[in-house]
Formats: C-alpha cells, structure tokens, sequence
C-alpha cells in the first residue's frame, strides 16, 4: 500500500469539499456561530494531521496496512460511542449536543475514505465484530433451546446495535449520492425513475431494418446513408 495514496484518500480536493460543506449545513442547522465553526475544523484537522505524521515515519507497506486496519477499528469504535451518546441524549432530554453529531457525521467521512484501503476479509471481519454485540456472539454459538432463556435485554441490545448500523449506512449513502437528506435522496431517485420512464416511452416501438434506417419510438424516422 502506498504512503501517497493514503495521504490521497484523506487530503484530496473533494474530500476537503465534502468536509467543509458538511460543516456549513450542521452550522446553518444548529444555528452555530463562526467560533464553534472553527473549533471543529481545528478538531477534525487534527484527527487527520496526527493520523499522517504517524504515516510518515513508516516505510514498510505492511506495516502501513497495519495501521489503516487499527485507525478503522478506532475510529469504528468512536463513532459507535458518540452514536449512543446521541441517542440517549435524544430519549433523555429530546436533544443531542450539535458538537457530538457533527463529530460522529465527521468520522464517518474518514471511516468511508480507509475503507477501500482495506482488504475485503478484514473489513467484514472488523464489521461483524462491531455490529454484533458481544452478547449476540456469544448467542450464536449455543443450542436453540438455551437462546429461549435469553433475557430481554438482549433483544433491545440487538436492536440498537442494527439502528447503529442503519446510521452508519445512511450516512455513507448520502456521501456517496452527495446529499444531506433523506429527501433529496427520495427526490434523486424519483428524477431517476422518471428519466428511465420517459426513455421507455421514447424507445417502446423501436427496430432497425438492414441497419439503415431507424423507427425510434416517438422519435421521427432517421435515415442514415453508409
């Protein structure tokens, strides 16, 4: 794994984009001013500047590997924290502190940007193992009939954990579709759907005869010479 293409994946044009406007919507979102603006910046910068001097003074490229495997699993570990912190604090007073959601949105970011740096069998190893609670483990390896005797607890367990999941999830798809909400997504693949539609219609009744000439649907007949 090359040094460069780490540092690539963590410093290019449009990660820094997607950052910054990240940002500007959870400022303009939460109503905060320029100072707590700033302050995250400074904290996210921090994050990815501590990770690449670390990189810098690596030369062997399995050791590298290494290290992006760890960061993940770190990062992975962070963010599932400041999730669950959000989510008490939502059931508990009906409300997040704004910083904790921008950093667990940030994280995010980074933990998208090393995930193709890693080889497939260990990032699924690594998701399971983070997915799954420990309890939920430990279920799959005993009989049916002693998982009867499971307490409830663990069933709510479960289920936060797969909400943790699903966050995780959404906030990939809307770096991916580069939105930054749900409805914009919604209304991305309804322009989807209309556009395959309309070129459904256009294309219903077409065929080719001897490669000449064109029946094109709702389209006018094209006649093209060789």
């Amino acid at each position: 794994m090359e040094l460069q293409l780490i540092k690539d994946k963590l410093s290019n044009q449009n990660f820094k984009s997607s950052v910054s406007e990240n940002i500007n919507e959870w400022m303009i979102g939460f109503e905060q001013n320029e100072e707590h603006k700033n302050k995250i910046h400074l904290w996210f910068d921090s994050m990815i500047h501590q990770f690449l001097d670390i990189l810098d003074d690596v030369e062997i490229k399995e050791e590298l590997s290494v290290l992006i495997f760890s960061k993940y699993v770190e990062l992975k570990c962070y963010w599932k924290q400041l999730n669950t912190q959000i989510q008490y604090q939502n059931f508990n007073t009906g409300e997040a502190d704004p910083n904790l959601i921008i950093k667990a949105s940030l994280t995010t970011y980074i933990l998208i940007a090393l995930e193709p740096l890693i080889h497939d069998e260990d990032l699924n190893e690594i998701q399971e193992f983070l997915t799954k609670p420990i309890r939920e483990l430990m279920i799959e390896e005993i009989s049916t009939d002693s998982r009867q005797n499971i307490h409830e607890d663990s069933v709510l367990n479960l289920l936060e954990q797969q909400l943790e999941a699903l966050y995780y999830d959404k906030e990939k798809l809307f770096t991916q579709l580069q939105c930054n909400s749900t409805i914009e997504v919604i209304s991305l693949v309804q322009n989807m759907r209309e556009q395959v539609k309309n070129l459904h219609s256009e294309m219903e009744n077409s065929c080719i005869l001897d490669g000449n000439i064109r029946f094109t649907g709702n389209r006018k007949i094209r006649i093209q010479k060789i």
